[in-house]
């Protein structure tokens, strides 16, 4: 019996204990589990509810981008500018005295467009090593991760970059329209030469799984599965935030039923460049408006009405009219666990939740 099965049957069983069945411990674990998933799960929507814990944040330099990605639904941004250095470092100095996990330095932009990116990451790091924030990264669409960025992330020891990619050569720069495959190879691989045997930073690829065949795909994966640290195959949602190819996908993929609820607004933060937070990863427009960072503690905001109103919606699956919540299917996105064997064998797929991910035969 794993020792996470063994944790929910202790649950399942202090929780049945409280309403008068005893002996569950005695019972096979995976029994215990299956029946008491009802409550577990209401027991810890509860604890969720009222104990949330920030441990993701995306602070984003910058909405701009340099690319116009044909997948992108993210184009039609009402406002876009840069973070303030002021409203920069204020963000980073509370998310370390809150003892954040992971800063991802980046949301509906490129961050290399920030005309004090170099500054910015340096003082992030800094509040990693001399304070409370786990991990610093971000996604970056190469085109501009030049020697002297690439120099700077091995210096600081970067916890990982994300390169967008979607195909080799001219697959890639027709889907992501201002990219040229060839720069980013060279900018990619002289990262990876740089950092030679040092863990940091982890190098990973992700595409979105739309406008590719799967041959294509494969080629891809052969192409850069040796050298990096892994790949992301990422879903592909529309501007309705709905998934893209559902029944296709779904049906070739094996996925299973979804997961209770979204988890996004019980872990995660996303701080514009202006200020303005939001809960959800796919509101580019800020449209929930949770709270504004200009304004207010992120603390104030985390535990707030506004946040705690959308968790409320959350669990019930019932948003207002013009919530990007309403309707969105990419939470729903769950394949079932499983590793694929893939390139004969050379590497494997691995399933399960949203993400597919591509790694190097062990």
């Amino acid at each position: 019996m794993s020792k996470k099965l063994r944790r929910y049957a202790k649950t399942a069983s202090m929780l049945y204990s409280k309403k008068g069945v005893k002996g569950l411990v005695r019972t096979s674990a995976r029994k215990v589990v299956l029946a008491a998933l009802p409550t577990i799960y209401k027991h810890r929507s509860l604890q969720w509810m009222h104990h949330p814990k920030l441990e993701t944040v995306f602070l984003e330099l910058t909405n701009n981008c340099n690319l116009r990605c044909k997948m992108c639904n993210w184009l039609g941004r009402e406002k876009t500018g840069f973070i303030s250095k002021s409203l920069f470092e204020s963000c980073i100095d509370q998310l370390s005295e809150m003892e954040l996990k992971v800063l991802n330095l980046e949301f509906a932009g490129e961050s290399l467009l920030h005309p004090e990116f170099k500054g910015f990451l340096e003082y992030a790091i800094h509040k990693r090593d001399k304070g409370k924030i786990g991990g610093v990264g971000w996604t970056d669409n190469g085109m501009l991760f030049n020697r002297n960025i690439a120099d700077l992330v091995v210096k600081l020891k970067v916890d990982w970059i994300n390169f967008s990619l979607d195909g080799l050569g001219e697959v890639n720069d027709n889907i992501r329209l201002g990219s040229k495959y060839s720069l980013i190879e060279q900018n990619i691989k002289y990262l990876l030469e740089k950092r030679g045997s040092a863990e940091k930073p982890t190098v990973l690829l992700n595409m979105v799984d739309h406008g590719k065949t799967e041959e294509q795909k494969l080629r891809f994966y052969s192409e850069w599965v040796d050298l990096v640290d892994g790949i992301e195959l990422i879903p592909s949602i529309l501007s309705d935030n709905t998934w893209e190819n559902k029944d296709q996908i779904s049906q070739n993929a094996r996925a299973v039923s979804p997961p209770a609820f979204c988890s996004i607004p019980f872990d995660t933060m996303i701080i514009s460049w202006d200020g303005k937070i939001t809960g959800c990863c796919f509101d580019p427009n800020i449209k929930l408006a949770l709270g504004d960072a200009t304004k207010e503690s992120l603390e104030q905001v985390w535990n707030g009405p506004k946040y705690r109103d959308l968790r409320k919606d959350v669990l019930s699956n019932s948003f207002p009219v013009g919530s990007p919540c309403r309707g969105c299917e990419f939470w729903k996105v769950n394949f079932e666990p499983r590793d694929e064997p893939i390139l004969g064998g050379k590497a494997r797929m691995e399933y399960g939740g949203a993400i597919r991910k591509i790694r190097r035969a062990s």
